[in-house]
């Protein structure tokens, strides 16, 4: 692998050409109007409709490699938009995509514009008085917001993303009722229409022990459905002894919940997928061994506790316990997971654990340790809502999906910081109070690109947005564009001839095989030829391969 190395104009150019690409792809998305975008086909489905503006930028794959790393770090902004709100991924690309344009613009003829009262200044200049303008309509956001205070409210924040009144509605009375801190799985159903159901579930503090097995990338998730679940406060570091746990356990699925995986672990059980095991490593290094044995109790597993001397390699499938599905985020700095389903609540064991918990609570001396132990009931017996979208075709049902989780999570950043004057007015006001500079004229890119996607027709002055949505787009798409403006050299990796192709290739083949495998479709004499058939796939994408 080489690399190739750019320099002023030249790298400008392809940065701001990668940007662009994904800036106009997006913004077409945004508003109550916005457009939707046909999406190529993935492997377990056909091709998608979508206006859900993250899900856009994530399928904007650039050949060129200058443009394809800039238009990369671009998208960085609207994902931790995501990441935090869920919601607002368009909005944030505007803001930044408007900035970048407005002063790459300027800096060829050395006039760039200020963010302050002086006509003109250096862009590092410039970038310390965008950052002190953020904060000004940051607090400008916080003085318009309004509290929700019904669910009249709330159906308004959700219709915004959702647009069917019906299913809008849906969606607010479950966020009404379970609230911020319960979680909501949006799922595909199969009957055909909206279902929704409240069910047990349990929350606790957790990460994915590595990003490659993360499989939802739309939502930064690792989710494991159907799946055995293996417990214990050992530190994974030894390969062979994770060896020893699959081999006996024998299972298709497993998660395994540990305060630590080594990378030599982590490889092993990424190579277990040529076996058709699927692995799920869950890392939980901030739970004590009391919370490992609620969540144990949850799954009906036997907790493994490294203090009572049981070695890993005496584990068998009566250790592990169960779940209909967990859920894990894959953020950096906040560790997140759900647990829903589990064995040993459909055995009413957890409904004794609690009980047990109770007693513990009544017997308990200091107030902090009554505290922890409500908590840890109230986690156990907490609800999860699930809504089943079901529609007439699969592209028509992920449509609504993604739609729905939009809502779900607009819903809730409402609920935790109030809600402002949609359609991109809430901005448009703040910047006309303000002094005229370049951030200023760039928080009416929102408004005028919504008026622009509805050729022209009013928007209600019902439309209210979340403000913590509007403050994200702000603080990020600010922060993107302020990094961004001070680049003026690029380095970008260039393949070495064909040997990345033939990895791609053959890649692909081996997930044919392993796709088919895994949902039954070939059986163990059938093995050979279906490998034959993935090696013709592949071979068919590029001539060359080996």
């Amino acid at each position: 692998m080489n690399t190739k190395v750019l320099k002023g104009y030249e790298a400008r150019k392809k940065i701001l050409n990668g940007i662009n690409i994904v800036y106009d792809a997006v913004r077409a998305t945004m508003g109550p109007s916005g457009k939707n975008v046909l999406l190529p086909r993935t492997m377990n489905r056909g091709p998608r409709v979508t206006n859900d503006g993250y899900t856009v930028s994530e399928n904007v794959l650039l050949k060129d490699p200058h443009e394809r790393l800039a238009a990369d770090f671009f998208k960085e902004a609207s994902k931790k938009t995501n990441e935090l709100a869920g919601d607002g991924t368009t909005g944030t690309a505007v803001i930044a995509g408007h900035l970048v344009n407005k002063i790459f613009k300027e800096i060829p003829n050395e006039n760039i514009p200020s963010a302050g009262t002086s006509k003109a200044g250096d862009v590092m200049q410039l970038r310390r008085e965008m950052k002190e303008w953020k904060d000004k309509v940051i607090e400008e956001i916080k003085k318009q917001s309004k509290p929700i205070k019904t669910l009249d409210d709330l159906k308004k924040i959700a219709k915004v993303s959702i647009e069917d009144g019906k299913i809008s509605d849906i969606v607010a009375n479950m966020v009404w009722n379970l609230g911020v801190d319960n979680y909501i799985d949006v799922t595909e159903g199969y009957k055909g229409e909206i279902e929704t159901e409240e069910i047990r579930g349990m929350r606790f503090p957790a990460k994915t022990a590595a990003r490659a097995f993360v499989n939802n990338l739309v939502r930064f998730e690792m989710v494991a459905e159907d799946a055995y679940v293996f417990i214990t406060n050992y530190k994974l570091d030894n390969p062979y002894d994770v060896v020893d746990i699959l081999n006996s356990c024998k299972v298709s699925k497993i998660a395994l919940i540990a305060p630590e995986f080594s990378e030599n672990v982590l490889i092993s059980l990424l190579q277990t997928t040529k076996n058709g095991l699927f692995c799920y490593p869950i890392k939980s290094p901030s739970l004590r061994s009391e919370q490992l044995e609620d969540l144990a109790t949850y799954t009906g597993a036997t907790f493994i506790d490294k203090n009572e001397g049981r070695k890993l390699n005496s584990i068998t499938i009566e250790d592990l316990g169960f779940a209909d599905k967990i859920v894990v985020k894959d953020t950096e700095n906040k560790e997140d997971a759900i647990l829903i389903g589990g064995k040993g609540f459909k055995s009413k064991a957890v409904e004794w654990r609690c009980k047990v918990l109770k007693a513990q609570m009544d017997e308990a001396k200091n107030n902090i340790s009554k505290e922890q132990l409500k908590r840890r009931i109230a986690n156990m017996s907490s609800a999860v809502g699930v809504i089943r979208v079901g529609a007439s075709t699969d592209a028509e049902s992920l449509y609504l999906k993604l739609k729905i989780e939009d809502g779900v999570y607009a819903c809730k950043a409402a609920l935790q910081e109030g809600y402002v004057k949609g359609g991109g007015l809430c901005l448009k006001e703040i910047s006309e109070t303000l002094p005229k500079n370049i951030l200023t004229e760039s928080l009416l890119a929102p408004y005028e690109q919504i008026q622009k996607n509805a050729n022209g027709i009013a928007i209600g002055k019902e439309v209210i947005d979340p403000a913590k949505v509007i403050r994200l787009q702000i603080e990020h798409g600010i922060s993107i564009a302020s990094t961004i403006i001070t680049t003026d050299v690029i380095i970008a990796e260039i393949p070495d001839g064909k040997d990345g192709e033939k990895d791609i290739a053959k890649a692909i083949g081996k997930l044919v095989y392993f796709h088919a495998k895994e949902r039954g479709m070939i059986k163990e004499s059938e093995e050979e030829a279906e490998m034959d058939r993935a090696k013709m796939f592949s071979e068919a994408l590029f001539n060359d391969v080996d």
